[in-house]
């Protein structure tokens, strides 16, 4: 970062230093990660050259500026160039070095293609077309619970609950409870069961596990369930989207897929509006 932001004029170095240092040095959240900093100088490279040849601090940048800055890419790299804008100046607006901020308005939304579902006849019989113990688990908990790939890799043997026949998902800002029907439990204990028998002397707190896992105490890698998948015609995030439409479908609640699936209102309203086209409605508390 600090070579980076050394190739700019000094002034502007100063400003964009600043800028780090204050995402870096957060008091009510944790900070933003050096990585996440570098890719947003990443987005912005094309624009800051720009900059650079015509201003000599960033409190010359309009709001003109910012909008022809994102309307000169499409798609997600419009929307990266805008939440990294957004985050410069709404920093430096709140330190006071810049006295208005350009992106003040700036809209952050992608334009995402609705949700999509599986025809039926890709779901009858999923869970005979594999006789992979662990993959036959993780089919149900994608289909019938809506886990995604990171779930799947972040579950550790901790997380199992087998009292109350529940599974909790661990997720960054959240946690999940799932409660296992009966055909998933069984699949968990078949699992479990053939986890011990083959590997009893492994230390790896995960649930599940590799060959190439058990000699250590990592994750499966993140491509190991999508890979799974794909070798059975299948894809995980198409299996998890359908599931969650068809609960959609059963429901115009949007809270209650929150409540069942642990996603975000947000992405809650977005697969019931896929679901009921015609059915706009507000949110119940």
């Amino acid at each position: 970062m600090e070579q980076v932001i050394a190739g700019y004029p000094p002034r502007i170095a100063d400003e964009l230093a600043s800028w780090a240092r204050r995402l870096r040095s957060h008091s009510d959240r944790p900070p933003t990660e050096w990585h996440t900093l570098r890719r947003y100088l990443s987005y912005l490279r094309a624009p800051l050259a720009d900059w650079t040849g015509r201003y000599q601090t960033l409190r010359q940048v309009t709001a003109d500026d910012v909008h022809a800055a994102v309307t000169a890419v499409k798609g997600d790299r419009a929307h990266e160039r805008a939440v990294a804008l957004r985050s410069i100046f709404r920093a430096l607006k709140q330190a006071k070095i810049v006295f208005t901020d350009p992106t003040r308005g700036l809209s952050l939304t992608r334009n995402e293609p609705p949700p999509t579902t599986l025809p039926p006849d890709r779901l009858a019989g999923l869970l005979d077309i594999t006789d992979r113990p662990a993959i036959r688990f993780a089919l149900a908990l994608v289909t019938l619970h809506a886990l995604n790939g990171t779930d799947l890799n972040r579950l550790t043997l901790g997380d199992v609950i087998s009292a109350r026949a529940q599974l909790l998902v661990r997720r960054p800002h959240s946690r999940h409870t799932v409660h296992l029907d009966e055909v998933t439990l069984r699949l968990l204990h078949t699992w479990l069961r053939h986890r011990h028998q083959r590997w009893p002397r492994t230390a790896n707190p995960h649930l599940f596990v590799t060959r190439q896992t058990v000699i250590h105490t990592g994750p499966a890698s993140n491509n190991y369930f999508p890979a799974a998948f794909q070798r059975l015609g299948l894809t995980l995030n198409g299996l998890r989207t359908d599931r969650m439409l068809d609960e959609a479908r059963d429901t115009a609640d949007p809270v209650h897929l929150v409540r069942v699936f642990g996603i975000s209102i947000a992405t809650a309203m977005k697969y019931v509006h896929t679901a009921h086209p015609h059915r706009v409605g507000v949110i119940p508390r």
